[in-house]
């Protein structure tokens, strides 16, 4: 009997997840919109980016990352990659209490070297900590949060991509 009321509850709590909606991040029939292209060429940056942007365009339905920019129908070029640390606070000692973290990318789409509208620029910011007494771990932290920026602003390129629509040359003047 408790078997049965065991599943009978895990039934009930399904059906209820699927009532109100929710969904695994990646599955069909998700908010994810349909890329203007079928398969896109990555360029430029220093290369930090681009693993990133490779996975986050894998993840999108029907898109392919090509290795040769003949075989693509758009390509994907990061023109500035910047990255700056400037301090946020300091404590009453005039010691650094906090950083500031800000990874700022600009990449541009093209077609068959026709710019697919302007430029697109993401900003992604993070606080990091600081203490001298923890130097190391405040190192390791400083290095994961830099991955952790360039998966953002990969993801939010990429979102940013699903929303254009216009071939290469019409309304060039409006932005993503």
């Amino acid at each position: 009997m408790t078997r049965f009321i065991r599943w009978l509850a895990c039934a009930v709590l399904a059906f209820s997840l699927a009532a109100c909606g929710f969904q695994l991040r990646g599955t069909a029939g998700s908010t994810v919109h349909q890329m203007p292209f079928g398969s896109v060429y990555l360029s430029g940056g220093d290369g930090s980016l681009k693993p990133y942007l490779r996975t986050a365009l894998r993840r999108q339905p029907h898109v392919t990352v090509t290795v040769s920019a003949k075989d693509a129908e758009a390509a994907l070029t990061i023109t500035e990659e910047k990255v700056s640390k400037d301090i946020l606070t300091i404590n009453s000692a005039g010691k650094v209490n906090e950083y500031q973290l800000i990874y700022r990318v600009t990449a541009r789409l093209s077609q068959r070297g026709v710019a697919w509208g302007p430029d697109m620029t993401v900003i992604v910011r993070r606080s990091l900590g600081y203490s001298d007494s923890a130097i190391l771990g405040k190192e390791q932290e400083e290095s994961l949060l830099w991955n952790d920026m360039r998966r953002d602003a990969a993801e939010q390129l990429v979102t940013r991509l699903g929303y254009l629509k216009e071939a290469p040359g019409e309304h060039a003047g409006t932005q993503p």
